[in-house]
């Protein structure tokens, strides 16, 4: 664009200089073509047209003082109009230069724009003619009820009770379909309703963990029993051997003391029932052993789930007290967001 540049005219101090030497001129040319008064004539006129005529020349020159601030202000504003303009100068080269970049896009965009509208009447089209062809099914529609209207004969009554014949047993098989579906959807909603909702399943699960409470005390109280019973029984069991061994002994006495061979076969018998009680005292001892490394070993067990129980309640208390604290750290955050 061209650089539009005003040359700014000369100040105002030289336009002023320039006006008062031009009204100097003028009042001298005046002075000298005016007729020289006489001697003899008044000097007050003389005064009053000096006076006269230098009032005269400051208005004028308050008059042209005037006009050059004017012509001054308009200079200024057409120089403001001026950077103006060349803004918008650089403004619209840049809008120039923005606008054939973007051109491709805007192509782009005409051509999807023209496609959208290709569609939208092909679109109208297939409306009108879908219109048309409604409103010609509806004219043959009505042409045909009319022509039903106005034809009472004999085989049109029958082909209407036949019709109506096949709508009453079509309506009768629909009701009893409904019927069968309404069945089905009751039970339905009765299985719905048998499942228990989130309070009922909260009572149920208490209820179910003091029952299994009390089976489980019943059932430890029932081992115990039984574990009673068991020692009782083999207690009286190795009683009842020691009894009947004691009796043998004493029976078996009585007939080896009357000579020497039956002491030796006494002392023989008495041999082999000790060596059967050192087994009978083995098996047991040995049973007792068994039994007392699985107390140990369930004592140990009962003593680690006792510390996971402790860890986890501690974990528990700790991670009670972080969530606390997270809600606390929360509601300030929102304070101070809001």
């Amino acid at each position: 664009m061209a650089d539009c540049s005003v040359e700014k005219p000369a100040s105002v101090d030289d336009k002023n200089v320039e006006k008062q030497d031009e009204f100097s001129n003028g009042a001298v040319g005046s002075d000298q073509s005016r007729p020289t008064v006489s001697s003899s004539g008044s000097g007050l006129e003389l005064i009053d047209a000096v006076i006269a005529k230098n009032k005269q020349l400051d208005e004028s020159l308050s008059k042209y003082d005037a006009e050059i601030l004017e012509k001054e202000q308009t200079l200024q504003e057409l120089q403001s109009q001026l950077e103006d303009l060349q803004t918008k100068s650089v403004t619209l080269d840049d809008e120039m230069k923005s606008l054939s970049e973007s051109s491709s896009e805007n192509n782009e965009l005409a051509r999807e724009i023209e496609k959208y509208l290709a569609i939208y009447e092909r679109l109208k089209s297939d409306e009108k003619l879908f219109k048309a062809s409604c409103n010609e099914e509806l004219i043959r529609l009505q042409k045909e009820l009319e022509s039903l209207n106005t034809d009472s004969s004999d085989g049109t009554k029958t082909d209407l009770g036949t019709q109506l014949e096949r709508s009453t047993a079509r309506l009768e098989a629909g009701r009893i379909e409904l019927a069968g579906i309404n069945r089905k959807v009751a039970a339905i909603k009765r299985q719905i309703e048998q499942v228990p909702n989130r309070m009922e399943l909260r009572e149920y699960r208490l209820r179910f963990s003091e029952l299994y409470n009390q089976v489980s005390a019943t059932h430890r109280s029932t081992k115990q029993f039984f574990s009673l019973y068991n020692s009782l029984e083999d207690t009286k069991r190795y009683l009842e051997k020691e009894l009947s061994l004691l009796n043998s002994i004493v029976d078996s006495y009585q007939l080896a003391s009357t000579s020497a061979s039956g002491r030796e076969e006494f002392l023989r018998q008495l041999q082999s029932i000790n060596e059967g009680m050192r087994e009978s005292c083995s098996k047991v001892e040995k049973r007792y052993q068994i039994d007392k490394s699985a107390v140990e070993t369930l004592q140990a067990e009962i003593q680690r789930l006792l510390d996971v129980k402790v860890a986890y309640e501690k974990c528990l208390l700790e991670l009670e007290a972080e969530c606390k604290r997270n809600e606390k750290l929360l509601a300030e955050c929102k304070a101070v967001e809001a």
